[in-house]
């Protein structure tokens, strides 16, 4: 069991986040804490001039929904989201909460993972805490 977790969550499915979420409390300390991770990637204003009322808006729409997503689970959590690389953002706050585990998804590699490397790949390999990796298999054609 773990003190301190930071779930990575996307937000493209909500099956698998309430998995991972899930997940992650199984694994946490009674008196533990549970961080929710999201990173929002490619915000070219960022680079050069700040967030606009767009990257705004974006941020604050995954704050809501990694809220809403614990409400419904009734699962007491700190949400954090960034922007940037993931796998920065997400080793940043594991860092900064001085997390004993991260908890990430990993899918099915493809190409682009041989050729850019996967964000699971790099926090496994630059973490400096444990890490589980929660292997999300499609769903089976029938």
């Amino acid at each position: 069991m773990y003190k301190t977790i930071v779930c990575a969550v996307g937000l493209g499915s909500r099956e698998r986040a309430e998995h991972l979420v899930r997940t992650a409390c199984a694994l946490l300390n009674t008196d533990g804490t549970l961080h929710l991770a999201h990173t929002v990637e490619r915000f070219p204003s960022l680079v050069t001039q700040g967030p606009d009322d767009e990257d705004v808006s974006v941020i604050s729409e995954a704050e809501e929904k990694l809220s809403q997503l614990c409400r419904q689970l009734s699962v007491p959590a700190l949400v954090h989201v960034r922007t940037g690389r993931a796998a920065d953002a997400i080793l940043a706050i594991a860092a900064e909460m001085r997390a004993d585990l991260i908890v990430v998804a990993a899918h099915a590699p493809d190409i682009l993972d041989r050729v850019f490397g996967s964000t699971v790949d790099h926090i496994v390999h630059h973490a400096k805490c444990s890490v589980h990796i929660d292997r999300l298999m499609p769903a089976a054609k029938q």
